[in-house]
């Protein structure tokens, strides 16, 4: 056990490695250099941007019967994605009037807001690179509602 969880670690400590993919089709492998000659980014950046983006539709597909219950029990859940930059108001999650999920997003700026409005407000954060948030947010609270985030700042 102590073996496995030692392995684990040195694994999750590894961020960046040489691996290659068997079966990759010829046609979509050159489109996908030509995008990297395209963006200027290399293959590893794209093929993890990739891989990101289909943990983030594995993971809402296993959340979608909890948010179909809890939605039909409490109100539909709004989604909110796709979008480079936000930064959302306590102003604005009370317009919005119903729960939100952020979802791909790269920088998600909370202004204004406190602990109680992430409870009432915030669904879950899905894939968002950055999340800005003031010191009255709980970090716990925006943790517990959190997959495949970056990092989370807190402003003064």
């Amino acid at each position: 056990m102590a073996k496995e969880n030692e392995k684990e670690e040195s694994e999750t400590i590894e961020t960046k490695q040489n691996i290659s993919v068997k079966g990759v089709r010829k046609d979509i492998y050159g489109r996908i250099l030509r995008l990297t000659r395209e963006t200027g980014q290399t293959l590893g950046d794209i093929t993890n941007e990739a891989y990101r983006t289909f943990l983030s539709g594995v993971e809402g597909a296993r959340h979608l019967s909890h948010n179909f219950i809890e939605g039909a029990t409490k109100g539909s859940v709004k989604y909110v994605e796709n979008i480079k930059n936000l930064t959302i108001t306590r102003e604005d999650l009370a317009e919005i009037s119903t729960r939100v999920a952020f979802r791909n997003i790269d920088t998600l700026v909370f202004e204004d807001i406190a602990t109680d409005d992430v409870a009432k407000h915030v669904e879950s954060l899905t894939n968002v690179k950055v999340v800005v948030i003031p010191k009255t947010v709980s970090k716990a609270s925006i943790l517990l509602r959190s997959t495949l985030i970056d990092e989370i700042r807190v402003t003064k």
